[in-house]
């Protein structure tokens, strides 16, 4: 990349120093050719052009050993990030959505810091990006594809390997609570009350079959056996995993899809709906199904408007994805067994995530003894 044109006011001085004049007092700042960070030089001309010449031979040469060493000499993040999505991505096997989300947080990265050297991307770098653009659960995920994106770059030669991942030295911040409240009975009740029917029979399904938003909404008539009162499904995020293949039994299916056919609308959707526009899109086989996107911003306008949300910040209120979560929590209150019966169906491939989704509706009371004998101490 081209260096930035110097101002005339800034000609005379070594290269990555520059001069500003505040109150007739010149100030000497310097601007580090790897990470892009601004550091203070005093006001004393002579001493911040020696400085600025040091750290240039230091900084300059360091760059340029490394870079021929490794063959990564102008090497950007966009032709590691290119590279990620060619050569690892590819032959991963990952459901749509988590390929989305990956794909969405590797455009932001090029966006960010694209035209940056890879080399120039150490620890500090890395670490003051991570601070300074994303917070709770975002920093996480965002910092998770990063160790991810220099582990890749390691394995091709684009990152010393004998040097540790300078996203993965970064604050793990493993300690981030959820936000996002649980939703209850009463709550579920109120947003189904004041639901078109397509939005009430997938949320009806979400509760009993504890499925997510994406197999809700993927659900075809042609999975339901009439005969046997069964519907096969296929959990996206654990698709590569055989307990991801479900064929779930219940007696309350064949009235719910009933309602769905009697819609008057021809689709091989269940959860299906009457759009303003019959038109396809690029992530839709029909023009009756649900986007994923529309479907969740429709659920968060219902919640809403049922008024019982209005004191509650946005970003605790509780999305689709929490009525999985309360499902599996009435299932436990009606007697059902977590091992044999509830993660089974929630396809889990432990018991610890189902019991994560159960915990936050109630509190939940230890029952201790506090007998101790304080009439000698208070004379009575």
């Amino acid at each position: 990349m081209a260096p930035r044109k110097r101002l005339r006011r800034n000609s005379d001085l070594p290269e990555n120093l520059y001069c500003e004049v505040r109150n007739g007092v010149p100030y000497f700042r310097y601007r580090r050719p790897d990470t892009r960070t601004w550091h203070t030089m005093g006001s004393i001309k002579p001493e911040a052009v020696a400085a600025a010449r040091q750290l240039n031979g230091l900084l300059s040469r360091e760059r340029d050993l490394i870079g021929s060493v490794l063959g990564t000499a102008d090497q950007t993040m966009s032709h590691l990030i290119d590279r990620y999505r060619k050569e690892h991505l590819a032959d991963k096997e990952l459901a749509a959505s988590t390929l989305q989300n990956i794909n969405y947080r590797l455009n932001r990265f090029d966006a960010d810091m694209g035209r940056e050297l890879i080399e120039s991307r150490d620890v500090k770098a890395i670490s003051e990006y991570l601070d300074s653009s994303f917070t709770r659960d975002s920093y996480v995920k965002h910092r998770n594809t990063l160790v991810d994106l220099f582990r890749f770059a390691q394995t091709k030669g684009l990152y010393p390997a004998d040097q540790e991942n300078p996203a993965e030295v970064t604050f793990a911040r493993s300690d981030v609570k959820k936000k996002r409240k649980r939703m209850t009975p009463a709550q579920f009740a109120a947003i189904h009350a004041i639901s078109p029917s397509w939005m009430q029979i997938a949320m009806e399904l979400a509760l009993i079959t504890l499925q997510g938003r994406y197999e809700v909404i993927g659900l075809k008539f042609s999975q339901f056996d009439q005969k046997t009162g069964t519907i096969r499904v296929i959990r996206q995020k654990v698709e590569k995993h055989e307990h991801a293949y479900l064929e779930i039994e219940s007696s309350r299916l064949a009235g719910i899809i009933s309602r769905a056919r009697r819609s008057g609308i021809a689709s091989p959707y269940i959860v299906h709906r009457e759009p303003e526009r019959r038109n396809t899109a690029q992530d839709r086989e029909h023009w009756s199904q649900l986007t994923a996107n529309h479907f969740s911003s429709e659920f968060r306008r219902l919640r809403d408007l049922t008024g019982i949300f209005d004191t509650v910040e946005r970003r605790e209120r509780p999305t689709f994805h929490e009525i999985r979560a309360l499902g599996s929590w009435l299932y436990k209150q009606q007697g059902y067994d977590n091992e044999s019966y509830i993660q089974p169906l929630m396809a889990h491939a432990d018991q610890k995530m189902t019991e994560h989704y159960q915990k936050g509706h109630e509190q939940q009371w230890v029952k201790v003894r506090a007998d101790l004998d304080v009439s000698d101490i208070l004379g009575h």
